[in-house]
């Protein structure tokens, strides 16, 4: 599982790279977001953590991207990753942060579009 670190680090490239240039807000509620997401295969813990991002507004700048490299970065540490076109990931993320779907459509989602990481150098 990603770290409180890990995420403060993901959310600081994501306000980098796609936010104001400020540096980015203390997160809130980051440690009960994380105490949220369930475990279990990577996918449900992929689309939990994005979930949990999302729907608490754990951080204030750059959430949708936060929330996708958050989601790329679980499947990845469960030895998955996600062949999807992006602009169908950010439709499914934006869908989940405006409660269109739930976490459970985005696990099943991931589960049919995550394959496991080639273990080959």
């Amino acid at each position: 599982m990603l770290s409180v670190d890990d995420l403060r680090f993901v959310n600081l490239v994501a306000t980098r790279t796609f936010g104001s240039g400020e540096p980015p807000a203390e997160p809130a509620g980051l440690d009960a977001a994380l105490a949220a997401v369930p475990t279990g295969p990577p996918h449900e813990r992929a689309a939990g953590l994005a979930g949990a991002l999302l729907s608490r507004r754990v951080f204030s700048v750059a959430p949708l991207t936060t929330a996708f490299l958050a989601m790329s970065c679980q499947l990845e540490l469960g030895g998955m990753q996600l062949l999807a076109p992006q602009g169908a990931t950010v439709g499914m993320l934006r869908e989940l942060a405006g409660g269109v779907v739930d976490v459970g459509t985005v696990a099943r989602w991931l589960e049919d579009r995550a394959v496991p990481t080639s273990s080959e150098g």
